[in-house]
């Protein structure tokens, strides 16, 4: 015969030893304050703080691990994600990178420009921190090459900038933008070229409108309608807005053209 309810309920003292087994941290449970190394996989008590504790761990595998379990603590949480782009292990700047990509929030768009633009722009970004534009201009053809396996005296051709990827031109662009103080850059560009390119019906008669614009024609007694080779270009903050990037002579004014309607795609 089966007993009564209350005689499978368990009693007071069985209710405080199940209450007190609970309560009691498993083998591989961390306590909040313990001294010991947290075993990979192990549940820390103490909610926030708790992820702050694996966040200090020194295993970088911990510390990308408590990533994810940071952003269910709204703002806090995804302060400490963001603060983990500059960790000294690339394993947890690549978890928290990973996280944060597709998040809109502005702070966290612009971390993410910038921890892009350090991971893999830190030598153009230091060139043209530095002033030295002409190196920058010579980076920026490289780094552009380099990304469809090309060498440094081969052609880039206007149908391959169609797909060149968003994310590596605005970062290049932003770069230019932001140590030129706005003189230089794909957007200035861009926007020399677009209103050119409401303002006349033939295409040859934007190339050049917008060449003399940017200072890449020459018109003189000498010489009349001729187009600047790279030895001629002016690397510095005097030159007209929009002279730089030039990108060597192989880039030329067609490939202009398809680099300001690709980064027209990808500012949209």
């Amino acid at each position: 015969m089966q007993g009564s309810i209350e005689q499978l309920l368990p009693t007071p003292h069985t209710q405080f030893q199940m209450t007190q087994s609970l309560n009691q941290p498993g083998k591989d449970d961390v306590v909040l304050g313990g001294s010991g190394v947290i075993p990979t996989g192990a549940v820390i008590l103490g909610g926030l703080d708790g992820v702050r504790r694996r966040l200090t761990s020194p295993l970088p595998e911990q510390r990308a691990a408590a990533l994810p379990d940071a952003l269910q603590y709204a703002q806090r949480g995804l302060n400490l994600v963001i603060r983990a782009l500059g960790d000294r292990s690339p394993t947890v700047q690549q978890a928290a990178y990973e996280l944060l990509q597709a998040c809109t929030e502005p702070k966290v768009v612009r971390a993410v420009e910038q921890f892009y633009a350090s991971a893999y722009y830190d030598h153009l970004q230091r060139l043209l921190a530095g002033k030295q534009w002409q190196m920058a201009d010579q980076e920026t053809r490289v780094v552009m090459l380099e990304r469809y396996g090309l060498g440094v005296d081969e052609p880039l051709q206007a149908n391959q900038l169609r797909g060149f990827p968003c994310k590596d031109l605005r970062t290049i662009d932003q770069l230019w933008m932001k140590y030129s103080q706005g003189r230089f850059g794909f957007s200035v560009q861009k926007a020399i070229w677009q209103k050119y390119d409401r303002l006349y019906w033939n295409k040859s008669d934007v190339w050049c409108a917008f060449a003399d614009r940017v200072g890449w024609r020459t018109h003189n007694l000498l010489v009349d309608n001729h187009w600047k080779r790279h030895g001629e270009i002016t690397f510095s903050l005097s030159a007209p807005v929009g002279h730089l990037p030039f990108l060597g002579d192989k880039f030329g004014i067609f490939t202009v053209e398809a680099i300001v309607n690709r980064l027209g795609d990808c500012q949209r």
